[in-house]
């Protein structure tokens, strides 16, 4: 039992991380209708921006996460603004064009700038607790705990606030929208924004737990689009629920068997779920 909930609480811990990349994906998607495949790449900035602050400077934990999110915030607007804009309304293709030279572009110059050595970030807390058991580190908790505060507090921005009413209304029906004075453009570069920020988050979260290179950013954009295509595209729940399902999978095959069968299992998964339901677990809602 000792070792299920240790595998538990570390798969919901990955399945929260992965959610936040998940969803700010899902995000970009709905509301531009473009493939971000560059997405990963912010998470890798993220965790490096974190890595320098708090890291190698030895500056404090929590204001170096706020920096890098803000920082990767507002990279991710001049990007949509720059390059993402002028492909609105068409093909998906040349939004895949454009973020794929985006990759290639940020993990070689991040091989250049930040070098191949692996690299990784002191935890903000140390030590843990025993529950039933389980040693629980004090630093999944606290993962789990700052995750679900981010997505609630999305959830209520999206629901009652001005901005997010307008990003749904613009997620629904971007030409009704601006019939009624919504500034879609506006729109697009604040949901790039948000979505680039929730990706830079989960790297620096996890940059205490996991290793950091220039390339991380590949297997975080790999994820989120197996979650996000399993959840349905354009739905926010469904990329939470893909993300758990796929955390908890990670964590179980990974320590029962090895993380390449965990990575094919979550193939499987998703292969299932999309013959029994095409659309994905939830389809295109945002409620």
């Amino acid at each position: 039992m000792s070792e299920w909930l240790q595998m538990g609480v570390t798969g919901l811990s990955l399945g929260l991380m992965y959610a936040l990349i998940a969803i700010g994906l899902t995000l970009i998607f709905g509301v531009m209708r473009i493939v971000q495949y560059a997405h990963g790449e912010m998470y890798m900035l993220g965790a490096f921006g974190l890595y320098y602050w708090h890291g190698a400077l030895g500056l404090p934990y929590w204001p170096g996460v706020m920096v890098s999110a803000v920082a990767i915030f507002i990279l991710g607007m001049l990007l949509q603004a720059t390059l993402f804009r002028p492909l609105a309304g068409k093909n998906l293709l040349y939004s895949l064009a454009v973020s794929l030279g985006l990759v290639l572009i940020f993990a070689s110059g991040g091989q250049l700038i930040f070098g191949t050595t692996t690299k990784g970030i002191p935890s903000a807390v140390t030590g843990g607790t025993l529950i039933g058991g389980a040693y629980i580190s004090y630093e999944r908790l606290l993962i789990c705990a700052v995750s679900l505060l981010l997505i609630g507090a999305l959830w209520l921005f999206l629901r009652f606030s001005r901005q997010g009413l307008a990003l749904r209304a613009v997620a629904e029906d971007a030409q009704t929208a601006a019939l009624y004075g919504v500034k879609t453009q506006r729109m697009h570069r604040l949901a790039f924004g948000l979505g680039s920020m929730l990706a830079a988050i989960a790297g620096g979260l996890m940059g205490s737990m996991l290793s950091i290179v220039p390339n991380m950013g590949f297997l975080a954009t790999i994820k989120a689009f197996m979650i996000v295509i399993m959840g349905g595209l354009g739905s926010i729940p469904g990329a939470l629920i893909g993300a758990l399902l796929l955390g908890m999978i990670d964590s179980v095959v990974t320590t029962k068997i090895s993380g390449d069968v965990a990575l094919i299992a979550c193939f499987v998964v998703i292969f299932l779920v999309l013959v029994l339901r095409p659309s994905g677990l939830f389809g295109q809602h945002w409620d």
